[in-house]
Formats: C-alpha cells, structure tokens, sequence
C-alpha cells in the first residue's frame, strides 16, 4: 500500500475522483463490497472496500487520496 501511495503521490493523481469500481457478488446475489481501479502510469491496482462499508463510499464522489485513505480499503494482487 505504501508503494501505491507514493506513486500516487509522484504522479498527482491524489484529488483525481475514483471513478471506475464495480460491486462484488456472487452466484447468490449478495454484495460483498466494491472493487475499485486506480490507474496509474504503470499498472492497475485493485482496492477492495467489504460490505457493509462500502456503501458509504458510493454514495459520495470521492477522491482517490480519500479511497486509500479509507479504514477498511484491502489492496489486492
């Protein structure tokens, strides 16, 4: 998470709103929270917020400062 961040940081991405997510659910239809893509200059990184918490996060336009910022964002592989 540290390497996103400084990379985020180097390339002034930070107040850029984090636009393109879509909702985790499975074969039974129950939401299990929001992956987020965050491009970058060099790859594509996968945040993660779980349900319920994610909610909130949708409701709102947010930043991608505040997205990886956020108590309960998990970075995946």
């Amino acid at each position: 998470m540290q390497q996103l961040i400084q990379l985020i940081e180097k390339e002034k991405l930070g107040n850029q709103p984090a636009t393109q997510h879509t909702l985790i659910i499975d074969d039974k239809q129950v939401i299990h929270g929001a992956l987020f893509l965050v491009k970058t200059a060099r790859k594509t990184f996968k945040l993660m917020i779980p349900a319920p918490f994610h909610e909130a996060v949708l409701k709102e336009q947010i930043t991608i400062n505040t997205l990886i910022k956020h108590p309960q964002v998990m970075l995946l592989d």
